[in-house]
């Protein structure tokens, strides 16, 4: 039994001490015709670093009226490419009014000390399209 307690306590610590997280919004107003912004942040604790020697691999997957004119970046699509945890700024087209989903998947390796381990991250936000206002009538 207090084998099983250990083995249990173990493996919740390491579930909750990730050492990372990817902040993608849930949703993201937009506007028909315009473009739009997708904010992705990665964060890391400190003492550890995305490795700079392996890709950064993020493809962004959108739906009917949300598209993007590159659905897979890298390190150097980043808004900072050296620094030790990127961000990403994706520009999204909107063609179409409504709610539209759009994933992304973030592959890279988080380094600490002397070990490396790959990371598969993948978020979803939801693009919320409206038309565009009319312009003021002036009398």
């Amino acid at each position: 039994m207090r084998a099983l307690l250990v083995v249990l306590l173990v493996g919740t610590a390491s579930a909750q001490d990730q050492g990372f997280e990817v902040k993608v919004p849930d949703k993201l107003d937009a506007v028909v015709g315009e473009p739009a912004t997708l904010p992705i942040t990665i964060a890391v604790d400190r003492g550890l670093v995305i490795s700079k020697d392996a890709p950064v691999i993020l493809d962004v997957a959108a739906s009917g009226g949300v598209s993007t004119r590159k659905p897979r970046l890298g390190r150097p699509d980043a808004v900072d490419p050296e620094a030790d945890a990127p961000r990403f700024a994706v520009t999204l087209k909107i063609s179409g009014p409504g709610e539209h989903v759009v994933k992304v998947r973030l592959r890279m390796w988080l380094c600490g000390g002397r070990s490396c381990r790959p990371l598969d991250v993948r978020r979803t936000t939801v693009v919320v399209a409206n038309e565009p206002k009319a312009p003021a009538q002036s009398p």
